[in-house]
């Protein structure tokens, strides 16, 4: 069991720290010097316990679920006591092999309410966040941008990129910003990922009730009525996600309500509609589509998510070096290269599958310099090929050897290092 002992204010009311105690069993799942915590950009310590609760909880229930053990806290807000209730079954359909016992224990749980209107949305500048922004365009919906889901807590470098960027672009100008950090996946140990097969914590388990609870305090002070949060992918890829309207939108709290946005849409369809908002209004946007280490520029412009963004736009009619990358028509043979060099999840087999029906379709794809040349890369993008085969991990022996060549990497860090300092 996990008992919440405490929530703790610092830094003038802008940041939360949750004291929480361990039963035997229990403790092995977090970091032991890494607590966790959120910061926000002002006070937010005058508003009730069972509203601050929540980012706590939306971090750990997931982990209290799969790994079979309770949270005990004081208390919590009553709509989001019934939300967790209605999400663990969804979980319970997706993962039927798996037991999930574990649970939320509240001493009290108290009724709370948001008077207001506003609404807000999760935003990070990519192409899901973008589409939602426009097709939401005209309520000037309050951004929310989280550091530690992408972006390392201690890269502040790229954070304050971040944060200037979207403080700075002139699209954005008319909205209020808020931004948050909070080390949501740095509070929880290796042995977290081990609780589902595949190992996709993050992005399969944990993310959307993650990031839609780190909100909570300030959706509280704001008065928000509703919060987006973009789709990642449509209902047409059938893969369990930490974030779809079925999991997103029983998430609530004091009478707000989530919206899991876009979901009808392919990510291609998203592009086209940021492409033909470009075209009509004359308004500019940059895109942030990439976090690589290797970035120089705004976008690296040479990874997977850069490619396909650069393509989508080339086929929307639209040149890529007005969004935020920077390309010429060489940028089809490296990625040729570097897309064909393996296996793709089966979102990202998806993505590119998309990418050749609007290749077949394409009346007026975007030409840098030489127009035979570059139709005849997208009439082999129209023929798929682009290899992204997907491969499902190898059985259950091969589940079980990932499962414990990840373990053995992590339990013995130190090790691990000095073999690959060896090795290489």
């Amino acid at each position: 069991m996990i008992k919440l002992n405490s929530i703790n204010y610092s830094d003038n009311g802008r940041k939360i720290s949750y004291d929480y105690s361990f039963s035997a069993g229990t403790q092995k799942y977090f970091a032991k010097n890494n607590p966790y915590y959120c910061s926000y950009d002002s006070d937010v310590s005058q508003f009730p316990k069972s509203i601050s609760v929540i980012p706590f909880l939306s971090n750990t229930i997931t982990i209290a679920w799969f790994a079979g053990f309770d949270i005990e806290v004081d208390e919590v807000d009553e709509d989001y006591f019934k939300a967790l209730l209605a999400l663990k079954e969804v979980f319970k359909k997706w993962y039927p092999n798996i037991a999930l016992k574990g649970g939320l224990k509240a001493k009290k749980q108290v009724k709370n309410s948001i008077e207001g209107s506003k609404k807000a949305m999760l935003f990070s500048g990519g192409v899901d966040a973008f589409a939602t922004y426009l097709r939401n365009y005209e309520a000037k919906p309050d951004l929310i941008t989280i550091h530690g889901p992408d972006i390392e807590i201690n890269d502040l470098e790229q954070w304050n990129d971040l944060k200037r960027y979207i403080e700075e672009e002139p699209v954005l100008a008319a909205n209020t910003k808020n931004f948050i950090t909070s080390n949501v996946r740095d509070f929880y140990s290796y042995r977290v990922l081990l609780l589902t097969d595949d190992m996709g914590w993050w992005g399969k388990i944990q993310h959307g009730i993650a990031l839609l609870g780190v909100t909570a305090p300030i959706a509280y002070k704001n008065k928000y009525s509703e919060i987006a949060i973009a789709s990642s992918y449509t209902k047409d890829i059938d893969i369990q996600w930490g974030s779809t309207p079925e999991t997103d939108e029983k998430i609530t709290w004091a009478g707000l309500t989530i919206k899991h946005d876009g979901y009808e849409l392919k990510r291609q369809d998203k592009v086209d509609l940021i492409a033909n908002f470009v075209a009509s209004t004359k308004k500019t946007l940059r895109l942030r589509v990439c976090y690589s280490e290797l970035r120089e520029e705004f976008n690296c412009s040479n990874c997977e998510k850069c490619f396909r963004t650069i393509l989508g736009l080339v086929l929307a009619g639209q040149n890529p070096n007005d969004f935020g990358f920077k390309v010429d028509q060489q940028f089809y043979g490296k990625m040729f290269q570097t897309i064909g060099q393996g296996s793709a999840s089966k979102g990202m087999n998806y993505f590119w599958w998309e990418l050749s029906q609007k290749a077949k379709t394409a009346i007026s794809p975007f030409i840098f310099e030489d127009e035979t040349f570059e139709k005849e890369q997208i009439k082999k993008i129209a023929l798929r090929e682009i290899d992204t085969t997907y491969v499902e991990n190898l059985g259950k022996k091969g589940k079980k050897k990932r499962k414990l060549k990840y373990m053995l990497r992590h339990k013995f860090a130190p090790l691990y290092s000095l073999y690959k300092r060896i090795r290489y």
